[in-house]
């Protein structure tokens, strides 16, 4: 729900209000309204519960430390923290400084935590949802409608070492990436992101991907490993660049991973505004990857997966070819990759059956295999 914004401060006595709740172990409902945060965001303390009603107005600038409309700002790892949207919306404000990234809600060094019934409204320009080196939580009934199309407008993101977070029902509309986890920069040294399952997702992105994973080149030895999605609907809404799955493991000479992952009954494609030249999953460094009974739709002039230096690929489902009169050849590229099995069958934008694609390899390949239409 929509109300008329103050245009007054009411970060302190916001903050003042939580803090005096953490105090007396209760409950903190923030009341019907639109509260605009000029000076910072607001704070969550350990056990806090905090039910929201209303909207938090997110309009400070980027010389404030952190960007979140609500987050840890403690430097301490805090415990038991419960947020409750009950029609109420993370906001982002309409204009913004040069170099500011206005974020939504932000669970940082939390262990335990719940989310629930949280929503997010956009223009924000950072993240609508951050789970930042936080553990043991539970996600449900979030919607997030984050931002504007550049980047760093991620809907949900997990940020280095995160373990054991169950969610589902959860619905992304991003100007960036919808859900993405991701080891970027040396604060992810070591780190371990691990056991995160999530189903009943629709992911939709502007111009960006609808699910990446992700390790930089600064990121040195960390690991992403044993995620599970699946029950996925995602979709790239405006172009022009995207890639409905983007999984890059561009640290791994510097000893990351990104291994056992699980995504299963995902129907993932370029919407019809775009005209991205490009495949539809871009795979890079990846160890046993299960795509099970995926859709891949809208291969425009790319191929529909390229993988490269993949180890342990697995691949059911269908791709559906977009392109009129399409030899449909050369629709999966693989590059070095090793230890796979790829089975799909091919069908036009109709539905109709043009054929399969069949491949298997125990060893690795030297170079690079294309692979197309191999019969009906």
């Amino acid at each position: 729900m929509t109300y008329a914004t103050s245009a007054t401060d009411s970060t302190a006595i916001l903050q003042a209000a939580l803090d005096e709740a953490a105090v007396a172990g209760a409950a903190y409902t923030l009341p019907a309204g639109e509260y605009r945060l000029l000076s910072t965001g607001l704070g969550y303390s350990s056990n806090a519960r905090i039910i929201l009603i209303g909207d938090l107005y997110n309009d400070h600038g980027p010389a404030v430390g952190t960007q979140y409309c609500l987050a840890n700002r403690t430097t301490k790892r805090l415990s038991n923290v419960t947020i409750e949207g009950r029609g109420g919306a993370f906001v982002g404000s309409s204009s913004y400084p040069a170099g500011a990234t206005r974020k939504g809600l932000g669970i940082v060094a939390t262990d335990g935590f719940t989310v629930t019934g949280v929503k997010t409204r956009g223009p924000l320009t950072g993240f609508g949802m951050e789970v930042k080196h936080s553990t043991g939580g539970h996600l449900d009934g979030l919607v997030l409608l984050s931002g504007v199309n550049k980047p760093g407008a991620d809907g949900l993101h997990f940020f280095g070492a995160c373990n054991t977070v169950a969610g589902s029902t959860i619905s992304v509309s991003s100007g960036d990436d919808a859900l993405s986890f991701t080891h970027e920069f040396q604060d992810c040294f070591n780190a371990t992101m691990e056991r995160i399952t999530l189903s009943n997702l629709t992911l939709n992105s502007a111009a960006f991907s609808c699910i990446k994973f992700y390790t930089g080149l600064e990121t040195g030895k960390s690991a992403i490993r044993n995620i599970n999605l699946s029950n996925i609907k995602g979709r790239i809404l405006q172009g022009p660049t995207g890639c409905p799955l983007m999984m890059q493991n561009n640290g791994a000479a510097n000893g990351a991973v990104i291994e056992n992952i699980i995504i299963d009954n995902a129907d993932l494609t370029f919407g019809t505004a775009t005209t991205q030249d490009g495949p539809t999953a871009f795979l890079t460094g990846i160890t046993n990857l299960h795509l099970t009974d995926v859709t891949l739709r809208g291969r425009r002039q790319g191929q529909f997966v390229v993988a490269r230096r993949c180890k342990g690929l697995f691949i059911t489902g269908e791709v559906w070819e977009t392109i009129p009169g399409s030899s449909a050849s050369k629709m999966i590229q693989l590059e070095q990759c090793g230890n796979y099995t790829i089975d799909l069958v091919v069908r036009s934008a109709t539905g109709v059956r043009l054929g399969s694609i069949k491949a298997a390899n125990t060893g690795t390949d030297v170079g690079i295999k294309s692979l197309g239409i191999t019969g009906a």
